[in-house]
């Protein structure tokens, strides 16, 4: 909504990072007018002097606003803003325009995408869409779009994923990938993010005939783990880490596709049992057998699963029909035959209960360790980390722990089912103590 501002108004740029800066113009018959343009992650203002205190115009940005750009002669020239029922034209440098694009590219949606890309090939076909390698009209740059259909009420899911990538894309995670611009028409959203060039790990595991080596795998891992820990330090968990979901290019990994990522605290609110078999953690399986929430380690779980594939080029659930690869899944029913400290370390990711499991700073510690040290005793490291549990505690107050962690990570709406059972079991447990 473009709204005016009225005398006293503060602006609302105030104590708030500003992402570009430039000078546009309204054409007018006898005298055209600057405005001093200011974006942030939350608005577009308009100040008919520098720095004014309260702008013209404040435009607020969300993404079900549609944008529209004027493009003359091949060159982005300037914009469109509605007011009181009016088309205003704003116009500026094409180069403050391309930047003021790209700056606000995926706070609000951008119209007619094939003015803008032109596409190349397709990268991937799918249920959602598909994937299409494309370059950009205006700066040559190639980019990588996401068709997703919107119909069967998928605008809030794509909008979450949109919202996610976009907190990710302000925090600069590392080794996640980036969102550009967001389009939309009719039957489509679009989502524009880097074009990585390489293959993912998926293929890459399906043309080895041998397994990496330890140094290698670790090596990923740690990439991978860096990546998740911007993830979870955003508040989000991923929920499907897989190989297919991992590009991989010069030993260095970028985590793509947050179709089925959540904001914690929206674990039972969307996709509560989600992911893929072979790779989900038993407690996303086991969401409603349960009635239990679960938090960030579902996504070491799933690392741990890409861990043994790199050193096996095996499935860890793999069995002779999918519907048992499932159960074993759900049921966390798996051997590890391999011997060596790699190969403990990767039981620590695999714990079946949650708050045994390593999280994504002791993985990365672990993981950094014996890179450097083979020698590392991952056993005694992992024995003296969760040593607290092994100190006299008994089992109802390492629960009770664990279920404040819970309640500290996880919306009410997510412990609704969960929190009356598990209290009533507690009473009783501590009565039997």
């Amino acid at each position: 909504m473009f709204i005016p501002t009225s005398s006293g108004q503060n602006s609302l740029t105030n104590n708030t990072n500003i992402l570009y800066e430039c000078v546009v113009k309204r054409r007018h018959f006898f005298k055209n007018r600057n405005y001093y343009l200011q974006l942030t992650n939350q608005c577009l203002s308009l100040s008919e002097k520098q720095n004014q205190q309260n702008p013209k115009y404040i435009y607020q940005l969300n993404i079900d606003i549609v944008f529209t750009w004027s493009v003359e002669n091949n060159k982005i020239v300037g914009f469109q803003l509605p007011y009181q029922d009016k088309i205003k034209d704003f116009f500026g440098n094409p180069n403050d325009m391309i930047n003021l694009k790209s700056k606000m590219g995926g706070l609000v949606c951008y119209q007619k995408i094939d003015m803008f890309y032109k596409k190349e090939e397709i990268l991937q076909t799918g249920s959602f869409g598909r994937v299409t390698k494309e370059f950009c009209r205006f700066t040559l740059n190639r980019v990588a779009i996401k068709s997703i259909k919107c119909q069967n009420n998928q605008s809030p899911t794509i909008k979450n994923e949109i919202e996610i990538l976009n907190r990710l894309k302000q925090a600069n995670g590392l080794n996640i990938l980036e969102i550009k611009e967001v389009y939309k028409d009719e039957f489509n959203y679009y989502i524009v993010t880097d074009y990585l060039n390489g293959s993912n790990l998926k293929q890459h595991l399906e043309r080895r005939t041998k397994p990496y080596s330890i140094q290698e795998a670790l090596k990923i891992m740690e990439s991978l783990l860096k990546g998740l820990q911007s993830i979870h330090q955003n508040e989000i968990i991923h929920r499907d880490l897989k190989p297919a979901n991992l590009m991989y290019h010069n030993g260095q990994i970028k985590i793509i596709d947050f179709g089925l990522a959540c904001f914690n605290g929206k674990q039972l609110e969307q996709y509560p049992s989600c992911g893929t078999t072979g790779y989900s953690a038993p407690e996303v399986l086991n969401v409603w057998n349960r009635k239990q929430a679960y938090d960030y380690k579902v996504d070491l779980f799933s690392a741990g699963c890409i861990l043994y594939k790199l050193l096996t080029l095996e499935g860890l659930f793999n069995s002779e029909n999918e519907k048992e690869t499932y159960r074993n899944n759900k049921t966390c029913q798996f051997t590890i035959k391999e011997k060596g400290q790699v190969f403990d370390l990767v039981q620590l990711f695999l714990k079946a209960e949650p708050q045994y499991r390593l999280d994504c700073n002791q993985a990365i510690e672990a993981v950094q360790t014996l890179l450097d040290d083979k020698y590392f005793d991952v056993n005694q490291w992992y024995n003296n980390k969760f040593k607290l549990y092994q100190k006299g505690k008994s089992h109802v107050e390492v629960y009770h722990d664990t279920l404040s962690k819970l309640t500290r990570q996880c919306s009410l709406t997510s412990l609704k089912y969960y929190e009356p059972i598990q209290t009533e079991r507690l009473k009783n447990q501590h009565k039997r103590d």
